[in-house]
């Protein structure tokens, strides 16, 4: 790779990382590309090279928040390749990652949820993959869903910062997620 081509990448990993912090910290409707290059220290024409417009930054962060989770369950799966229902096993490791939760990388979905709903599409097709998955894992792929919702549900309220419940209780929380699954899912 040409250093060039590094110093772009790097470029657009750190926009996007200014772009999530704005969002977490300010809200999504204050998610502008102004506030962005601010944040990041570049100026907004150097935003605008790498990312022409709000929506092609919404659709940028979404897209990495779908390989951070493809890369999470994809790297998890073979530990659980001996249980019935690997993908479901791995999706309840994602969704108690701390990693997950403190790279920030959910506020791209808040932020693009709020701007057009329809920028969630990248991360709509990887839940379905998972969906079709867990399907073909077991016979009752909705007991599996509801398992992995109650994990995606304890994130969100940490996420949020709404939890009735301490962070480190989460990991916790989810063992016993998956021992239910290891008694309940056929």
């Amino acid at each position: 790779m040409t250093s060039k081509r590094r110093l772009s990448s790097n470029s657009r990993a750190s926009i996007l990382d200014a772009a999530q912090r704005v969002a977490l910290r300010e809200g999504s409707s204050h998610l502008t590309i102004d506030a962005v290059a601010k944040e990041s220290g570049l100026s907004k024409g150097g935003v605008l090279y790498h990312f022409p417009s709000k929506e092609a930054l919404l659709v940028a962060m979404v897209e990495r928040l779908a390989a951070v989770l493809t890369g999470i369950v994809e790297e998890r799966r073979p530990a659980h390749a001996h249980r019935r229902c690997p993908t479901l096993h791995a999706l309840l490791d994602a969704s108690a990652s701390m990693d997950w939760l403190h790279s920030q990388a959910p506020s791209a979905l808040l932020a693009a949820a709020a701007e057009k709903p329809e920028l969630l599409a990248p991360i709509r097709g990887e839940l379905l993959q998972y969906r079709a998955c867990m399907e073909a894992e077991t016979n009752d792929p909705d007991l599996a869903m509801l398992l992995w919702a109650s994990a995606d549900g304890l994130m969100l309220q940490l996420l949020l910062g709404v939890a009735p419940f301490a962070a480190d209780r989460q990991q916790e929380l989810v063992a016993r997620l998956h021992d239910l699954a290891d008694a309940v899912v056929p």
